[in-house]
């Protein structure tokens, strides 16, 4: 599965000052040094009435931003390839929203897609990477039985879950949380 974007709740769209870049989130390498601690996230002006906080924060960077319950089930689950990277939300007006918050830095890599059985457009800048996806074939045997929350090798930009993890979240009452079978996909997050 792979979680998509805008759920109806707050939008964040800049990282904290002082992070790494954007891009350094899809290596699968430890950021947790060079990451500020009580880094602060502000909602988006451009979704001024998207106020509600959610478990799963949406997001234009493309990264897990999750609350304290959904880290509780990843390591209920026993996930251990991610660090947490602490941040502060705060609303329009620049108030604390939650302090209960992190983004996941994923640093599992499995090679989850099966390249000659999907449709897709390479990167024209990394010949390694998917740019677009237009039918996503998976290779389950590509996938470590133990991985449960993991970046595809040829589509680091992507968040896969084992449906394990889905519906533990489900169960766990995870709010914000949307995934479409990975088997299929088209690759938009509607």
């Amino acid at each position: 599965m792979t979680p998509s974007g805008v759920n109806g709740g707050a939008v964040l769209e800049k990282l904290p000052a002082g992070s790494p870049g954007k891009s350094d989130f899809f290596e699968a390498v430890p950021l947790g040094e060079s990451f500020p601690r009580g880094g602060t996230m502000s909602f988006s002006n451009n979704y001024p009435d998207f106020i509600q906080v959610f478990d799963v924060v949406a997001n234009t960077l493309g990264l897990p931003i999750v609350s304290n319950r959904v880290l509780d089930v990843l390591i209920r689950l026993g996930a251990k390839r991610f660090e947490s990277l602490p941040v502060v939300l705060q609303d329009h007006k620049g108030r604390v929203a939650s302090k209960d918050h992190c983004i996941v830095n994923i640093l599992d890599v499995q090679d989850i897609i099966d390249m000659e059985r999907s449709e897709y457009d390479l990167s024209p800048f990394d010949s390694s990477q998917i740019f677009r996806i237009k039918q996503l074939a998976v290779k389950p045997d590509g996938v470590a039985p133990e991985a449960l929350l993991f970046r595809a090798r040829t589509r680091m930009r992507e968040v896969f879950l084992h449906a394990s993890l889905h519906e533990a979240l489900l169960q766990a009452g995870v709010t914000g949380l949307k995934a479409f079978p990975a088997e299929g996909w088209n690759g938009f997050a509607l």
